[in-house]
């Protein structure tokens, strides 16, 4: 499995020296069929954009599983119908392997769909397992957003109870709940990091400003998620304040669409919702490479090896900074570093912070996926130089008798 993610690998990187592909189908305006499907052949850009390829050669989340705590999980889809255990759907019968809304589908496939014939798509942890937990209280598919506080909480225990290491729960609730908070409480202390998005400005905020937290993202044991638009950045859409711990892309997502084909959602602005999506997916690889760790431990690699302008520095916008799959995977835990505070204990005072982050680049005006597309450019310009210079240089010399 891991030859064939490491020649996807190298297909995933070439898209960004073009032009981004096509949308073919976009949730925002309709255009996705649920009867007719859709697939794009191309990878996600974002794949490229998180270092997924590489990261890929240390972890594919086998052996884990991922419960996603939202509308259900179409198991009609082709990406992921070996992809999802029967879970537990909490509004009525059945085994949360249905969809009410197309959200949890598609924060299903960034985790783990697999790869078929005819697309590109593929999802974080193709190897990882989704445990789908049904929470919507509505069939509503203009008004779809409504889960009940003690209803994910109820999905989150379930999931933490049913062998989920990682749960997700894409959808924020803006009313604090003592039965929510020591849910999550409870999954930590079971085994289970819960990735949460922080809100999006616009999402169930109408009884509260745009910085006001949102759960369960707010709690302290739960991995709380910010969204950055293509160019890297955090914008006005998402939610500013001291509950963002870690930042991941978020707009502009190919995943899977019910149980249809390939669809791309947030084209418009970056969501926090899709966000944690792949931050959970991400969490699912260091789960799985790092099985006899706490899940505390997973949050601090995720977040102690995330890339900052100041490595000891969190800031309301991106928290401890852009999520960094690599990094987190292969990120050695000496105590000596700075950032987050540390579940084994604080780094000295005087400790040097001798980064495995790559910290980004002073902007130069041009998005992120135009910046990689240039470093790629002058990568291959210069293999070839090499080669064409090995050629001739071996075409010039004299055979030896």
């Amino acid at each position: 499995m891991r030859r064939k993610l490491a020649a996807l690998g190298l297909l995933i990187a070439l898209p960004l020296l073009c032009d981004a592909p096509a949308v073919l189908a976009d949730s925002s305006d309709g255009s996705c069929s649920q009867t007719n499907a859709t697939f794009v052949d191309s990878a996600p850009q974002v794949l490229g954009v998180l270092g997924i390829p590489d990261a890929w050669a240390y972890s594919t989340g086998a052996g884990v599983t991922v419960a996603v705590v939202d509308s259900g999980v179409d198991v009609g889809n082709v990406h992921l119908g070996d992809a999802v255990l029967p879970g537990i759907d909490l509004t009525s019968d059945g085994d949360g392997r249905n969809d009410v809304a197309g959200v949890g589908t598609a924060i299903a496939g960034m985790i783990a769909a697999r790869q078929v014939d005819s697309s590109g798509m593929i999802g974080i942890a193709p190897e990882a397992m989704i445990l789908p937990v049904r929470a919507y209280q509505t069939t509503d598919t203009n008004n779809p957003h409504q889960p009940l506080a003690d209803v994910t909480a109820h999905g989150i225990v379930w999931a933490a109870d049913h062998g989920a290491k990682i749960i997700v729960v894409p959808t924020p609730l803006a009313d604090d709940s003592q039965t929510l908070h020591a849910a999550v409480d409870y999954a930590l202390a079971n085994g289970a990091l819960t990735v949460a998005a922080v809100g999006d400005t616009t999402t169930n905020a109408s009884n509260s400003s745009d910085s006001a937290p949102r759960f369960p993202a707010a709690y302290p044991s739960v991995l709380g998620v910010t969204a950055t638009g293509a160019d890297g950045t955090v914008g006005s859409d998402v939610v500013h304040n001291e509950t963002v711990q870690v930042a991941a892309y978020g707009t502009n997502v190919l995943s899977t669409y019910f149980g249809a084909g390939d669809c791309y959602f947030a084209t418009e602005k970056p969501s926090t919702t899709y966000a944690a999506g792949y931050v959970g997916g991400i969490a699912a690889l260091v789960a799985a490479r790092f099985p006899d760790e706490s899940p505390d431990l997973w949050r601090y690699r995720i977040l102690v090896t995330a890339s900052r302008p100041v490595p000891y520095q969190r800031d309301n916008d991106i928290g401890w900074g852009m999520i960094n799959a690599q990094a987190a995977l292969t990120f050695v835990n000496d105590g000596t570093m700075v950032g987050p505070p540390n579940p084994l204990g604080a780094p000295p005072a005087s400790a040097t912070p001798a980064s495995p982050q790559l910290i980004p680049p002073v902007s130069t005006g041009l998005p992120l996926r135009d910046r990689m597309a240039i470093g790629i450019c002058a990568a291959i310009v210069i293999l070839l130089f090499v080669v064409v210079l090995f050629l001739t240089t071996a075409r010039s010399r004299p055979i030896q008798s």
